[in-house]
């Protein structure tokens, strides 16, 4: 007997299930573009667990990637970008209950506020990392 495959949606929620895989989307869901240095870059992870849980997210639907000259960029999968969909309102509660993310956020913003790119993104010197 062949197993089931399952939903789209138990997929996606199966992929959130993991913290990291949260802060991920979260900041990729604030940035809307990221490249994959500077996801690791803004969350202080290593290449090789950003690219496991990035698979993980791709094969979940919950993001879509791209290659743009040496750098892999991620952003939400078109069928989660409604701002008044599941993946925002998860995203929203998990913002106002997980100190963590907001960090993230806030670490984002510094990063871009000062005008760094995937180029220089090794001269930033982050706070909270």
């Amino acid at each position: 007997m062949k197993a089931q495959a399952d939903s789209p949606v138990l997929e996606m929620l199966k992929a959130l299930a993991d913290q990291s895989r949260l802060r991920i989307v979260s900041l990729i869901w604030e940035g809307g573009d990221l490249c994959g240095c500077e996801i690791e870059r803004v969350l202080g992870i290593k290449q090789s667990n950003a690219s496991r849980h990035m698979r993980r997210l791709r094969e979940g639907g919950v993001v879509e990637s791209y290659k743009k000259a040496q750098w892999h960029h991620y952003r939400i999968a078109e069928n989660h970008r409604k701002k008044s969909g599941m993946l925002a309102s998860i995203l929203e509660s998990a913002r106002n209950q997980d100190q963590l993310l907001q960090e993230d956020l806030k670490r984002l913003q510094d990063y871009r506020s000062r005008g760094f790119t995937c180029a220089t993104i090794h001269e930033w010197v982050p706070f909270g990392i």
